[in-house]
C-alpha cells in the first residue's frame, strides 16, 4: 500500500509537508502517464486511420498499460483513505 497520507494530515508539521509533497508526486506520477496514453491513443487512431492495424493495436495496448500505471497507485491511495475516512 502506499504511505501518501498514512497518518492524519491535520496534526502539521514536518510530517504533514512531506504527505502533501508525496501526495502530489503521486498525481504528476499519475499524470506524467495519462500524457503518455493519451500520446499513445492518437497514434492508434493514426495507425487504425491508414488501416496498419498491428501497429494501431500495439499503441492501443500502450494506451491501456499507461492507463493501468497511473491507476493502481491511485487506488491504492484510494483504498488507504477510505480507512481514515469520517461519515
Amino acid at each position: 500500500m502506499s504511505d501518501v497520507g498514512m497518518t492524519d494530515p491535520r496534526d502539521g508539521g514536518a510530517e504533514r509537508q512531506q504527505q502533501l509533497d508525496a501526495a502530489a508526486r503521486l498525481y504528476e506520477e499519475a499524470a506524467t502517464e495519462l500524457d503518455s496514453a493519451a500520446a499513445h491513443a492518437r497514434r492508434a487512431a493514426e495507425h487504425f486511420r491508414s488501416g496498419e492495424v498491428p501497429r494501431g493495436t500495439a499503441h492501443a495496448w500502450a494506451t491501456r498499460g499507461h492507463v493501468l500505471a497511473a491507476q493502481q497507485p491511485l487506488d491504492e491511495q484510494a483504498l488507504e483513505h477510505r480507512l481514515r475516512s469520517r461519515v
